[in-house]
């Protein structure tokens, strides 16, 4: 089997079952601890989340590159340099984070809305230097393609969090601080794990002398776009009920349609990205190495054949969504507002994918300064839009300046990549194709579903999201989009021209 379709497969696999324990999980958490309880945690674990992704964002997907070019030019030592690097980085950024919100501890309760939510930030810090430990360690793994190993782990810290915390909910434990021990003892247990595989499968740490710098440089914007889009979804939740609100709502009805359009929706229209996903996540070392010895051809090939690919998978989800998106909403959550964004955000799926897709390979590509810049464009477009819907907002507002946004700066990726690899593009055939023949498939859907009427609803929508994904596939076979897929790259020699090495830098 070709290695990146079995690492694609791996990953996939260990993320879906990561995800499926993960959704069981949060629907535990709403039982035991109750609306109020949860909302107070989900507070504390969004500004941790801001934090944390300072050191398990950027960092390891940097290690990781660096690690896959050093060692196919034989640099071993060298390589150990960058986890040594990553593994100083990561402790000497988690103390100082954790030691600025421990002086910041006076005002966290007016920040956090309450005692609770500030005394559950606390409790969560040392969670940041676990994670970042495991992180430079993951980073090496994932640069020498131990994708199960990493896979595995992940979702050990995904059991373990889960175990540890219905002990503690049956030892009678508070809800709340028991949910933030989780995950801290989780997050330990894993860093500890993954130490272990990473020096049973033969890894070294050297000194990090000569790669501290360059480590920083290239990790600094990765780390700053994560966090910035986890300010961007505090920026959303700010924006859009204000703007709710304007246009008529009160404010408990704008917050109720935030949260079914944003809080509801997304995680569904996200859904595909757990295959595309795990395709980034396998390429990304994939084209560090092939840039790093010039096989510009090799990059061309990955590149076109894993945007063609992001396109089919989020484009044969379009009917699927569009076609059962109200119904769903009706059905999972009650909501009518819910399945309204679900149904409109189906047109959000292919640039979501594409944004994706891209932003990795630019990630790959040393391009991570410009990639953060695409991205803060696009979410200024995005935050522009909603405001020229001013006074008359709502989910479709939402929803059309989510697709400009991410358009441009999937566009910008795009721009960029083929400036560096001189890739075709050739797959705007596909992009056009599949979303043109993705529309007669979403009335075929709606239409099953309206035919299955007198079925229950979780029957009519499995026969109307079948009917459309599978009609939409059968028709992009028909019409050859599925050609052109390059799996295995081709043997042959490549120009002189092609031998000159692609930059990995920033």
């Amino acid at each position: 089997m070709n290695r990146l379709v079995k690492a694609v497969f791996t990953l996939t696999a260990f993320s879906v079952i990561d995800r499926a324990l993960g959704f069981v999980f949060k629907i535990y958490l709403s039982r035991e601890m109750g609306a109020a309880s949860l909302g107070v945690y989900q507070i504390a674990l969004s500004f941790f989340f801001v934090l944390s992704t300072l050191t398990t964002s950027g960092l390891p997907l940097i290690t990781g590159k660096k690690t896959a070019a050093l060692l196919a030019e034989g640099k071993h030592r060298e390589a150990g340099s960058v986890v040594g690097a990553g593994l100083l980085i990561n402790c000497l950024l988690s103390l100082c984070l954790a030691g600025t919100v421990f002086a910041l501890s006076p005002v966290l309760p007016s920040l956090l809305s309450g005692h609770e939510a500030a005394f559950l930030l606390l409790l969560l810090l040392p969670a940041l230097f676990f994670g970042g430990i495991g992180a430079a360690f993951r980073g090496n793994l994932w640069g020498r393609e131990k994708f199960f190993s990493v896979s595995l782990t992940e979702l050990l810290e995904q059991i373990f969090r889960i175990a540890i915390c219905v002990v503690l909910f049956a030892a009678g434990a508070g809800k709340t601080a028991a949910a933030a021990i989780s995950l801290v003892a989780a997050m330990g247990i894993s860093a500890v794990i993954t130490a272990i595989v990473f020096f049973t499968s033969g890894g070294r740490v050297r000194s990090p002398r000569g790669q501290l710098i360059p480590l920083i440089t290239e990790s600094a914007p990765i780390s700053a776009l994560r966090a910035s889009s986890s300010l961007t979804g505090v920026l959303m939740a700010v924006v859009v009920p204000f703007l709710f609100s304007v246009s008529g709502y009160t404010h408990e009805q704008s917050l109720a349609m935030f949260g079914a359009g944003i809080g509801m929706a997304m995680p569904l229209l996200f859904l595909p990205i757990t295959v595309i996903g795990s395709l980034s996540y396998a390429l990304i070392p994939e084209l560090s190495k092939a840039a790093a010895v010039g096989k510009m051809n090799e990059v061309r090939e990955r590149t076109e054949t894993a945007i063609k690919f992001s396109v089919i998978v989020s484009a044969a989800c379009i009917p699927v969504f569009w076609g059962t998106g109200e119904t769903v909403g009706m059905f999972l959550y009650d909501d009518a507002v819910a399945g309204e964004a679900i149904k409109l955000g189906a047109f959000l799926l292919v640039p979501i994918a594409l944004e994706n897709i891209t932003s990795s390979m630019m990630n790959s590509l040393g391009m991570e300064k410009q990639g953060f810049i695409n991205y803060v464009i696009g979410t200024a477009v995005t935050i522009g839009t909603m405001f020229c819907f001013y006074g008359h907002f709502s989910v479709r507002a939402v929803c059309v300046a989510m697709f400009v946004g991410l358009t441009l700066s999937t566009a910008l990726d795009v721009l960029c990549i083929r400036r560096h690899t001189g890739i075709s593009l050739g797959f705007l055939r596909t992009l056009l194709g599949a979303c043109m023949l993705s529309v007669p498939c979403s009335l075929l859907a709606e239409l099953t579903l309206r035919l299955c009427s007198a079925l229950p609803d979780i029957a009519g929508i499995l026969f109307g999201a079948a009917a459309g994904g599978c009609s939409v596939l059968a028709l992009m076979w028909i019409f050859g989009l599925f050609g052109g897929f390059v799996l295995r790259p081709r043997r042959k020699k490549e120009k002189q021209a092609s031998r000159k090495h692609l930059p990995t830098g920033g």
